[in-house]
This record gives structure tokens, C-alpha cells and sequence, in this order.
């Protein structure tokens, strides 16, 4: 049978600052102009990026696409993710980290069901997919310690309460808490929403956020009712 090299050995301070700041060298030359920030020690692996893109300290984001201005705060673990512009993530978030088999599967194991890295093995053949994507639009808050699991799809403006695990779908401007986490409440109502939807203010460029700054910040002068269908 195979035997792994337990790498923990040869792992040490100053291998991990040189691995960091390879990585971090890497990322920010191939965005270079799109003003893109790697915090220490953050592992990036099979991302791609907007512009203005903020990793905090300690994250682990991979197989993930972001958007213009989204950021993730430090000690956050974000995979097989594709987030959309001015999405905020705090700290120490889990988004899609993986899952195993509940029902018919005789074994939650990994090794029963899949050719894992690092681990004995008894077939070679993935019987079962520990990852499925998720799916993140725009304008979304992640509050502090939110897990949320694989395959979800959270909609434009939703806010995700601390400590929440999410297992379901978020719809647009929907604020939700709790394990499992539950609609508490709608940030607008449906007009509103239906505005904002329409008008999708995260694909203006920055010339025009800078001149209507002012109406972000009360939505009643945001929306045009007028502009309505």
C-alpha cells in the first residue's frame, strides 16, 4: 500500500513566510494594476480576481472567483466559490468546506468513497464528490464565524448573520441567522428590491459611484419609483 511522507517534519516558520510571500509575488505581478492585497500567510490557489480585491491574514481561498471590490477578512477558509462585486466577508468564515455522504454511503469516511490526497485509500475511484460550488452575488455580507455549505447560492444584497450556518438558498436583500440559519427579515421592501435588481448599481464604474455616493446612504433617495416597471 502507498505510504505518504508526513510533511509536518519539514514544515517551518520561515518555509511558510517563503511559500506565502511566493504565492502573494505570484498573485499580485499577474493583477498587477488591479490593486489586489494577499494578507500573511493567506494560501491562494486557482483564483482569479477583480479589481481592489482585499485577502486578510491566514485565509485559505481556493478554486474561487471574486469580484470587483469584494473582500475576506482574516482566518477565513473560502473554496470552489464564485462571489460577485462588493461582497464583505468577515473573519473566520467557512464557505464550502466540503462534504460527505449521509444516507446510502455505508461509511462517512473518506477513504471509502473517494482517492483522497494524504490519506490511505481503498479505491481508487471518486464515488462521491466532496465539493460543489457555490454561488455569491453582489453586495453580500458574511458576518463573523457564518459557515456556509456546499452548493448554496446566496442572492444579490443578502446579509448572513454571525454564526449562522447557512444549508439552504438565500434570496436577494434577505437577512438570515441562526443553525440552521432562517429568514429573520427582508432588508427592503419588494419595490425597492425590484429597483435595485433592475439597475444592478455594482456595474457602474467609478466615476459614476463617486458622483451618487450621496444616495447610498438612504435608500429612499436611491430609488427612483418613477423608473419602476
Amino acid at each position: 500500500m502507498k505510504q505518504y511522507i508526513d510533511k509536518s517534519f519539514m514544515t517551518n516558520p520561515l518555509g511558510e513566510y517563503l511559500k506565502w510571500l511566493t504565492c502573494k509575488t505570484n498573485y499580485q505581478l499577474k493583477n498587477w494594476g488591479k490593486h489586489l492585497r494577499i494578507g500573511y500567510l493567506s494560501v491562494v490557489s486557482n483564483c482569479s480576481f477583480g479589481h481592489n480585491n482585499i485577502l486578510g491574514s491566514h485565509c485559505m481561498v481556493i478554486n474561487s472567483v471574486m469580484g470587483d471590490f469584494s473582500y475576506i477578512n482574516s482566518f477565513s477558509y473560502v473554496q470552489h466559490t464564485t462571489m460577485g462585486k462588493y461582497c464583505s466577508i468577515g473573519p473566520n468564515v467557512k464557505i464550502a468546506p466540503g462534504k460527505h455522504p449521509t444516507s446510502v454511503f455505508v461509511s462517512t469516511h473518506p477513504v471509502t468513497f473517494g482517492n483522497q490526497k494524504n490519506l490511505k485509500n481503498y479505491t481508487k475511484e471518486q464515488k462521491f464528490s466532496n465539493y460543489k460550488r457555490v454561488t455569491i452575488g453582489n453586495d453580500v455580507w458574511i458576518c463573523a464565524n457564518a459557515i456556509i455549505i456546499d452548493g448554496i447560492t446566496i442572492g444579490d444584497g443578502a446579509i448572513i448573520t454571525a454564526n449562522s450556518v447557512v444549508v439552504k438558498d438565500v434570496g436577494a436583500y434577505e437577512i438570515v441567522g441562526g443553525n440552521p440559519a432562517k429568514l429573520l427579515k427582508k432588508r427592503f421592501d419588494d419595490k425597492q428590491i425590484e429597483y435595485l435588481q433592475d439597475t444592478k448599481w455594482w456595474n457602474n464604474d467609478e466615476m459614476w459611484m463617486r458622483s451618487n455616493i450621496s444616495k447610498f446612504w438612504d435608500i429612499e433617495n436611491f430609488v427612483e419609483y418613477s423608473n419602476v416597471v
